[in-house]
């Protein structure tokens, strides 16, 4: 049952990163990698917030 809980929480985990990274990452001068990084090392929504903080980019994206 332990074992359960503990793949559901690195799924969740794992597409709340995919998630941050690619609605605004890419819109981010960080990037959509840097930001999947920090949302997978500590949490999505330190990701999130460093992610936010960081300044837009200058590249148009489609």
């Amino acid at each position: 049952m332990y074992e359960y809980i503990v793949i559901i929480t690195f799924l969740l985990w794992y597409i709340f990163s995919l998630v941050v990274s690619e609605n605004l990452g890419k819109k981010k001068k960080i990037g959509v990698q840097w930001s999947f990084f920090i949302s997978m090392m500590f949490t999505p929504l330190v990701g999130y917030l460093v992610t936010l903080a960081s300044p837009k980019s200058l590249k148009v994206v489609k």
